[in-house]
């Protein structure tokens, strides 16, 4: 029977634990584990201790999908620079990965209000690694969730509206030269 009784109160190997970023400013480092921290472009570094694994990163909590991209055109990496791009979103997978191999078992993440971009880590570390969250997932931001999943899942598009490279066109002229150059140097 304590074996029994033991194993339903055992505690989940890996967890992750989405909070808000007043949270994760008044909890101590917990040695072992990983803190993950999402704050906004114009708001300052939370102030976190020193961490044994510590991610900063800096992304709006906002959205965007294939329409939107469709109806910014070539002005989508500038109107939507302060989201999470597909940089960013490969080098945290990255990152969760390294924890991952590392055997860190206890993953803090905070985002402003600890709800969606926050939420959003904790899913994919759910699904993916089979992390344990703390609280139901209730409004995980989509888009960094769908970025995380697939990193690349929106560059192609966006690269389609952007302006293809100048190419410097050789004119004939050149071409001559060139030719009368290279026919110089060989007899020379």
């Amino acid at each position: 029977m304590s074996m029994l009784s033991s194993s339903v109160n055992a505690v989940p190997k890996k967890q992750v634990h989405f909070i808000s970023q007043r949270d994760a400013e008044c909890l101590s480092p917990i040695p072992g584990a990983a803190m993950i921290s999402i704050t906004d472009p114009d708001k300052s570094e939370a102030r976190l201790g020193n961490w044994d694994f510590l991610y900063r990163d800096s992304f709006y909590d906002g959205g965007y999908s294939e329409n939107t991209i469709n109806t910014m055109k070539g002005a989508f990496r500038l109107k939507y620079a302060s989201y999470i791009d597909s940089k960013q979103a490969q080098d945290m997978v990255d990152y969760l990965a390294k924890l991952v191999d590392r055997g860190v078992s206890q993953v803090y993440v905070h985002c402003y209000f600890g709800v969606s971009r926050s939420g959003a880590i904790a899913m994919y570390l759910r699904d993916n690694y089979g992390f344990v969250e703390n609280k139901e997932i209730t409004k995980p931001n989509l888009t960094v969730l769908r970025l995380l999943q697939d990193p690349q899942r929106y560059e192609a598009l966006i690269q389609g509206f952007e302006p293809m490279p100048v190419v410097a066109r050789t004119s004939f002229h050149q071409k001559v030269l060139a030719a009368i150059l290279a026919a110089v140097r060989f007899k020379g």
